[in-house]
């Protein structure tokens, strides 16, 4: 009995998980999808609909042998929602986001000291913001989990920022501790380039996409640029090892080394490009005279030493705006309940 309400369960998860990645799928789709039976799939909808998890909305256009429009299926509006934090300097970010991709609200805290009690202040400026989000938000599930975004090398198991030049950590920062007693919920810890390309590639629809960020540090930082990367394939996070060390930048006032610098790291983002695959290059941050001419360098040797041929990889800009990270933060976080299997569920499906 426990073995079949676990697949149950299991079951249950990664058909919502389905939705939450492409809403607006019919049954079938999602049964040909997982590879499970339309009558399973049918039967767990149903039950979703019913307790006011998923949706039914009709399609306008008749089926492909000019049949019954299909019912489409999505996650319902307001259902829960997730926070995500960036942690940057001197603010830190916040946003709700319900798992159909609406901003509920956002907040920009001040945060002047990166030091040993800044998790306590972050624990409790997101306890404050959660209260804030609740007193209007009437979703049934309420708050599923946090996630954070911040610069420089993360331990995501731990969840530990083990070094930011950017903030001015030098020591591992634990940071879900304070959080999971004051929330009560998941916390996961995320690289600030990472949280980013999962929110862009969202945004824009991509399966396979890398992000360069670009920004510049606070005064007191050792650098005066951080640089950063990002990489989604077949809609899935690369997480590789860290590159902290090998993106370290010269001083900008010595323009031979800067040169030399964005040359060589053109070369090896369009390299990357060309094993991974990416259809699209993102650059982003706010140091844009360094995003110019890296963009040239990218296109220089994605089109074969500049021979005049286009280039097979687009490269943009990121839009501008705070709140990338944040989001991507929080849809991360909902990730790792999918892909773990751990989203809260009630424990009345599985009886039947």
């Amino acid at each position: 009995m426990i073995v079949k309400n676990r697949l149950r369960r299991d079951n249950f998860i990664k058909v919502l998980e389905s939705l939450w990645l492409r809403p607006n799928r019919s049954r079938a789709d999602i049964a040909r999808e997982l590879r499970l039976d339309r009558s399973t799939v049918g039967y767990m909808v149903d039950q979703m609909v019913e307790l006011g998890i998923i949706e039914q909305t009709s399609n306008d256009s008749t089926g492909p042998r000019g049949g019954r429009p299909s019912v489409l299926l999505r996650i319902l509006p307001g259902y829960a929602y997730s926070i995500g934090v960036e942690l940057t300097y001197p603010n830190m970010n916040l946003i709700a986001v319900d798992l159909c991709g609406r901003y509920i609200e956002e907040r920009t805290v001040p945060i002047h000291d990166y030091g040993p009690r800044v998790v306590d202040t972050l624990a409790l400026e997101t306890s404050r913001f959660q209260h804030s989000v609740e007193a209007s938000y009437e979703g049934r599930q309420g708050l599923l989990t946090l996630g954070v975004g911040a610069s420089g090398v993360v331990d995501e198991e731990r969840k530990h920022i083990i070094l930011s030049d950017a903030l001015g950590i030098e020591h591992p920062l634990p940071v879900a501790g304070p959080l999971e007693q004051v929330l009560a919920v998941p916390i996961t810890v995320i690289n600030d380039a990472q949280a980013s390309v999962i929110r862009e590639a969202g945004r824009r629809k991509q399966k396979d996409i890398l992000l360069v960020q670009v920004r510049y540090h606070p005064r007191n930082a050792v650098q005066e640029i951080g640089i950063g990367a990002g990489l989604v394939i077949g809609n899935q996070l690369i997480r590789g090892r860290t590159i902290t060390h090998l993106l370290k930048p010269p001083v900008l006032d010595d323009e031979e080394k800067l040169t030399h610098y964005i040359d060589t790291l053109g070369q090896s983002f369009a390299l990357a490009a060309n094993i991974s695959g990416v259809d699209e290059i993102v650059l982003g941050g706010d140091a844009t005279s360094v995003l110019d001419r890296l963009d040239r360098s990218i296109l220089h040797h994605m089109s074969r030493k500049g021979a005049g041929r286009d280039s097979p990889v687009l490269v943009s800009r990121l839009d501008a705006g705070s709140d990338n990270i944040a989001a991507g933060a929080a849809y991360a976080a909902v990730g790792f309940l999918f892909s773990s299997l751990t989203f809260p569920l009630d424990a009345n499906f599985f009886d039947a």
